[in-house]
């Protein structure tokens, strides 16, 4: 039987680990940003001299058309930060926000671990990271479909506290839709090849 053979030169391995462990990082900061979605809306990082925090900024998640109308005048402003303000359309943007950010997160800690075995010196390295890596497609696959969905459900949560009042969003364009599934599945099925080639190789082997 002769075993596979993965061997990366030690910078490679390194370098392999190092990329790795900053997808592990950014995975553990989108734990953060779900557990403190919808808290400030539209919250953005600004610094300045008095040091840096999270300036919420709730209008920006609006489309352009209905901001201008909900900037129009000081009435419909308060109206609007009133409608944000309130503790269930918080919870609802948090919410809305795990549909995007839980895919995503998933898709980093996947690539990061698919990295650090790729990293290893195991003779069977490739092998155990290309599922993960498998992993990381499908959830990119899912982010793809989910993403739009989000946009969705914050201009519905949002739309009552607009001067048109609440209805129904649908945020979805199907050209950005079409071309990100279909580059999600170009990744998962090449990365399904690789899989089935080794394991053809490794039935030849034994077969040898």
């Amino acid at each position: 039987m002769v075993q596979d053979s993965y061997w990366l030169p030690p910078r490679k391995a390194r370098l392999c680990r190092v990329a790795g462990n900053l997808f592990l990082l950014s995975a553990a900061a989108m734990l953060v940003v779900i557990a403190f979605a919808g808290l400030p809306p539209g919250a953005s990082p600004h610094c300045g001299e008095g040091g840096c925090f999270w300036n919420p900024q709730p209008l920006t998640l609006l489309d352009t058309n209905v901001r201008l109308e909900v900037e129009a005048s000081p009435d419909t402003m308060r109206a609007f930060d009133a409608h944000v303000r309130r503790p269930d359309i918080r919870l609802a943007l948090a919410g809305a926000d795990a549909i995007d950010s839980v895919p995503f997160g998933f898709l980093l800690l996947c690539v990061g671990l698919a990295l650090r075995q790729f990293g290893t010196q195991d003779v069977d390295a490739l092998a155990r990271g290309l599922p993960w890596l498998r992993r990381a497609s499908l959830a990119a696959i899912i982010w793809t479909v989910v993403s739009p969905l989000y946009d969705s459900v914050v201009e519905t949560v949002l739309s009552p506290g607009t001067p048109s009042g609440a209805a129904v969003q649908i945020s979805i364009y199907l050209s950005s839709l079409a071309t990100g599934l279909l580059l999600a599945m170009a990744g998962y099925a090449a990365i399904w090849a690789l899989e089935a080639g080794l394991r053809t190789q490794r039935d030849l082997e034994n077969f040898v």
